[in-house]
This record gives C-alpha cells, structure tokens and sequence, in this order.
C-alpha cells in the first residue's frame, strides 16, 4: 500500500514532530498568555466597572472548569474519531469568540459567564489536548522532551503575551484588549492548525522518526507492536490504581496553578499594594523560572523515576503557597513564585508524559479527557475558593489552605505504581 503524503515532509533532516512540537508551542503560548495567566489582569477593571464582586467574576472560571471536566471525555473521543486538525481549527474560532463577546458583555453577568464559557471549550479544545495527543502519538523515547518543548510555548506566553494583556489594559480598556485578543487567536492559531498531524505512520514514520521510508502498513504495524508498549484501552486504564492516584495529584497540582493564575495579580494589587509596573515584574519571574523548568522537567524527567519528581513538585507548591499567604514584603513574594516556577515547570512535562508511558498511544486521547474530568475538581477549587475566601477573609486564609491540600498531592505520586495489568484481557472503548 502506498504512503500518503509522504512528500510533505522534505527536507528530511528534521523529524516532522518537531515542527508539531513548534506549532503546538505556540498555540499553548496563546491560551496560556492570553487566558490563563493574563486574565488575571482583568479582574479589578471588571469588578470596579460592574460593581461584581470576586466570586461572581472567579465563578465563571470556576463553571468553565466544571464544564471543561464534563466535556473532557466527549473531547477525547472526538480528538481519537476524527482528528486533531479539525478539531483545532473549530477550537480556536471558539477561543477567539469568546474573547470578543466578553468585549461586549455591556454589565450583563450571563453573557460574561457564556463568553467565558466559549474561551475555555475554544482554549482547550484549540490548543492542550489535540496537541498533547499528537505529540504522544509522534514521540515515545523522546515524549517527555518533546511535551517539555512544547511547554515551554505555555511559559513564553506568560513571558510574552501576558505583558501586553497587563499594559494594553492600563493604557486603553479591557474592552479592546478583549476584542484585539480575539483577532490574534484567530489571526496567528487558524494558519498553525494546519500543521498539526495526529499519528505518524500515514507519512511513513515510526514514534520518534525512527523511520521513514517503511514500505507498507503492514510492516510498519509489525515494526510498531516491536517498539512500543502496550495500549490500555479506557476500561482497562480505569481499572488500574495507577490511573487514579495520577488524576487525583494531577488536580492538586492544577488547583494551585488555576489559584496562583486567576489570584496572583489581585492578591499582589490589593493585599499587598504592589504597583502593576512590579506586579508584571512577578508574572515574568514566575514564567521566566517555569520556561526554564520545562526544559529541566524534559531532559532529566527520563534520568530519574518520574513519579519522585512528580512527588518532589508537589512539595514545592505547597511550599510557594505557604510563603505567598505570609508574604509582607517584595523578596517573600519573589521566593514563593519562583519556587512555584521551578514546580510547575518541572511537573508539566514530567507528569504528561507519565501518562503516556503508562497508557500508550492508541486510547490516549480518550483517557487523558477521563483524567481532565478528575483534575476538574482541583481547578474548581483553586478558581473558586480563593475568590470566596477573598470576600469573606482574605486570600491569605484561601492560600494558606491550599498550600494544605497540596501537600497531599505528594503522598498520592508516592504511593503510585506502574500499571500492572493482564494483557489477554477483551476489554475495549
């Protein structure tokens, strides 16, 4: 049988995953400077406009996080049925339609809640999860490097994208800041969906580029069943014990990067009266320290048993926490983000890729959007909790008790085997 499309990768010097690697980078810099961290910058200009308070303008993140939990396994399924490039494109149009309604909410709290809705299906859907796909079906041995790659895109958004988000609010409004993000999402992401591929082996390669030239399909699923190991379907996954001690450290983890991503700058604007010049200055520490923790967590995340390092993160969120809530002057606060940085950083790669070494390639989608309903629970509670606490206390309360769950994440990577299950089982999805 003949090879598709496999003249679409000259010149060949260069794995073509490595150019989904590029492409995913900075589609993840879009969603994570525009959105996850940079949103932060319009807290204060909306409440102090509408008169919100923080737990109606967190609420919305914290019913997206519920939502995107929810939908997580149907995104699975539809990432595994027809594709990541379809399902990118559809995912950007929404990311970027969410970001001009939320330019035209007008006061209304159920649009600001729909329009928040759309960026966080569009932000998922056209960025994390069909790219974390495919570069788990296009590298094995080289997973955890290629997904620290493509993470250190998240970190050079904060670097890049953030900024602007701060400065473009204080010197016109959020409104256009809005709107113009919309026209960059779709601008910038819709020509780079393009390039995203889901498996390697219709353009004649092997997981990593081991080969090239395989003249059938046949041999190259022989050659496949020879290099890789085995693929869990969803039951079987569900099954294992490994599946929910990782979910469960995987929603601590992003329980503290949601509240540290939605609270940061109204924390450090209001209850500890930095200026916005200094409380930019802390999101480039933070995402400076994270993208050099990436690369880190990607080339020693295969030296070292990765559920220690995970374990080992998860002990230094709780700590950044713990020095963030007791924080009275610039350097305690300095301390605690790049102590968040280096956990973060090292976590993102070292964690995602564990999931594809235990599980395999074939369900992977599948599965990862099981884990996403899990880790839902986490994102909810660091979007939602601090915003209330934040009202009724201080944040300081909010990330005091944090830093408290999160050190349950360490027990749960330590106590987290390596799947073990029979392989004659009939079980499928």
């Amino acid at each position: 049988m003949k090879i598709v499309h496999q003249s679409l990768f000259k010149p060949r010097e260069v794995f073509y995953g490595w150019w989904i690697v590029l492409s995913g980078g900075i589609l993840v810099s879009m969603a994570a400077g525009l959105f996850n961290t940079g949103f932060g910058f319009y807290v204060r200009p909306i409440s102090q406009q509408f008169g919100w308070s923080t737990t109606v303008i967190s609420g919305a993140v914290s019913l997206s996080r519920f939502e995107g939990g929810i939908l997580g396994p149907i995104e699975g399924l539809l990432i595994q049925k027809f594709g990541t490039r379809g399902i990118i494109g559809f995912g950007l149009l929404c990311f970027g339609a969410g970001f001009m309604l939320l330019s035209e909410i007008n006061g209304s709290i159920p649009r600001y809640y729909v329009s928040f809705l759309l960026m966080s299906v569009g932000s998922t859907l056209g960025t994390w999860s069909p790219v974390m796909a495919s570069i788990n079906n296009w590298f094995d041995n080289n997973r955890t490097k290629a997904i620290s790659f493509t993470m250190v895109g998240m970190g050079l958004g904060g670097l890049f994208w953030t900024p602007l988000v701060g400065l473009s609010i204080e010197r016109f409004e959020w409104q256009q800041t809005a709107f113009m993000s919309g026209i960059i999402i779709m601008g910038i992401g819709l020509p780079l969906s393009r390039l995203v591929r889901t498996n390697p082996e219709p353009y004649g390669y092997l997981p990593d580029g081991v080969s090239d030239n395989i003249p059938s399909v046949s041999s190259r699923s022989v050659l496949l069943d020879q290099n890789r190991d085995y693929d869990y379907t969803l039951r079987e996954a569900l099954a294992t014990r490994s599946f929910w001690l990782m979910s469960w450290g995987h929603s601590l983890a992003l329980m503290t990067v949601a509240a540290i991503g939605l609270h940061l700058v109204p924390y450090l604007q209001s209850d500890l009266g930095f200026s916005i010049g200094i409380v930019i200055q802390f999101t480039l520490i933070l995402t400076f320290t994270q993208i050099l923790s990436h690369l880190l967590g990607g080339f020693y995340g295969n030296k070292f048993p990765k559920k220690y390092i995970a374990a080992t993160t998860m002990l230094g969120h709780a700590i950044a926490l713990l020095i963030l809530a007791t924080a009275v002057s610039y350097w305690q606060g300095m301390l605690a983000l790049i102590i968040q940085g280096i956990s973060w950083g090292v976590r993102g790669p070292v964690v995602n890729s564990m999931r594809g070494d235990y599980f395999g390639r074939k369900h992977f989608p599948v599965i990862m959007g099981f884990t996403k309903f899990i880790m839902m629970f986490g994102m909810i509670i660091g979007t939602f909790f601090p915003g209330f606490m934040d009202d009724q206390f201080s944040y300081r309360a909010a990330f005091l008790t944090l830093s408290a769950a999160s050190s349950l994440g360490v027990i749960l990577f330590l106590l987290m085997p390596r799947p073990q299950l029979k392989r004659n089982t009939s079980l499928q999805v």
